[in-house]
């Protein structure tokens, strides 16, 4: 019997929340899961729906470039013709807060994104600007991490202060790889708003990645899906992408 009451205590013991790491630390394993290599590009597809039905199909290059300065990522909108040109970058510097700028053609106008900014609707999308960086945006805060069970799977919840139109995000994260399973953002008054899931994984050069990441407005009912192809890790990135963006020329740097 005092052998079963040891292993009983061995076995609590084993999960308790101290033993998962700080909210910070569980929060970056997953930015590195999400972003396994120094260079990332992809093909992103766009769709999203209401209660009106459809909207218009987006088609996107994603480029993410780390070096030892810091990590630069742009989305470029190639399709439909009305948003074609729309360029978002985000640059995070060593050293230096990170800066979102976007450049919409269509009324010739350079925004840059900061703070609550950086959650209004990319092309009236669910997605937020910050949800394009698919990684945990870095300027939030974490606060507590811990074991949860959900239908027999065993996840880390992770759960955010508040910041923006939030109450509090809780992040979802499956600790046998860290990527995350879903993202439940709660609005000012306490009610669940958005979910976030994160599916479709493939192997990408030995890296498991998600490859469709959807965004319910559960109050409303719309829906936006990103759908990730052509993924490819640790290649070239052409600078010009960068130093010869719309951003960069209306900056004048």
């Amino acid at each position: 019997m005092r052998s079963v009451t040891i292993l009983l205590a061995l076995s609590v013991a084993a999960v308790q929340p101290h033993d998962l790491g700080s909210p910070g630390a569980v929060i970056d394993r997953m930015d590195e899961a999400l972003w396994p290599a120094k260079s990332v590009t992809a093909d992103v597809s766009l769709q999203s729906s209401d209660e009106i039905g459809p909207g218009l199909d987006t088609t996107m290059k994603l480029v993410r470039a780390e070096d030892d300065s810091g990590v630069r990522t742009q989305v470029r909108v190639i399709e439909p013709a009305q948003s074609l040109g729309t360029v978002y970058e985000v640059t995070s510097a060593k050293g230096k807060p990170i800066e979102r700028w976007v450049y919409l053609p269509e009324v010739r106008r350079l925004r840059n994104l900061i703070g609550t900014r950086r959650t209004d609707s990319f092309l009236a999308s669910e997605f937020t600007y910050e949800d394009l960086d698919i990684a945990a945006p870095r300027e939030s805060e974490w606060q507590s991490v811990e074991q949860v069970d959900e239908n027999g799977r065993t996840l880390l919840r992770v759960t955010g202060k508040p910041y923006g139109p939030y109450e509090k995000v809780e992040t979802l994260i499956d600790p046998a790889t860290s990527l995350p399973v879903r993202v439940l953002y709660y609005d000012r008054d306490g009610q669940l708003y958005k979910e976030e899931s994160f599916g479709e994984p493939q192997t990408v050069d030995g890296h498991t990645m998600p490859t469709r990441i959807e965004m319910d407005d559960v109050q409303t009912g719309a829906k936006s899906v990103l759908s990730l192809r052509n993924i490819r890790l640790s290649q070239p990135i052409d600078e010009k992408l960068f130093s010869e963006s719309p951003i960069r020329a209306r900056r004048g740097k």
